[in-house]
């Protein structure tokens, strides 16, 4: 008895591929941010174009990095210098993109009651501070 496969050519939707720093930045997010990750309805898209975006303002930076050809440069000189721009310019933006950095927590102040030997010795540092700048 022969099963014909089901037809999904009607369901499959056609998904822009997700390049190298789409890629990078979706690793980042799901290991990193986590919470904003699970907030992103359409992952696969919104890292696809993360990607191509992060792409663009590399090649921008790349070539204010770059400009012409120096006068005295050669064709291959010329290919050198333009893969240290990219280099750099790949290590700027990335730095500098907000979704390749961590998430920050509410949490301004730790707590430290669990461990009451260690409020105690917090307490007794406060205290100190607080002696020093009192008496001048």
């Amino acid at each position: 008895m022969l099963r014909s496969l089901p037809t999904m050519s009607v369901h499959r939707q056609r998904r822009r591929p997700v390049n190298r720093y789409g890629q990078m930045t979706l690793n980042h997010s799901r290991r990193h941010r986590p919470d904003a990750y699970s907030l992103i309805p359409d992952p696969a898209a919104f890292f696809a174009a993360t990607g191509d975006e992060i792409s663009a303002m590399i090649s921008a930076t790349r070539d204010d990095l770059l400009g012409p050809m120096r006068p005295d440069e050669t064709p291959e000189e010329y290919r050198i210098r333009s893969y240290q721009a990219l280099a750099t310019a790949e290590e700027l933006t990335l730095a500098a993109h907000p979704l390749l950095q961590p998430e920050t927590t509410l949490a301004t102040e730790e707590d430290w009651s669990e461990d009451q030997d260690l409020a105690h010795r917090f307490e007794v540092l406060a205290e100190i501070n607080r002696a020093i700048h009192t008496d001048q």
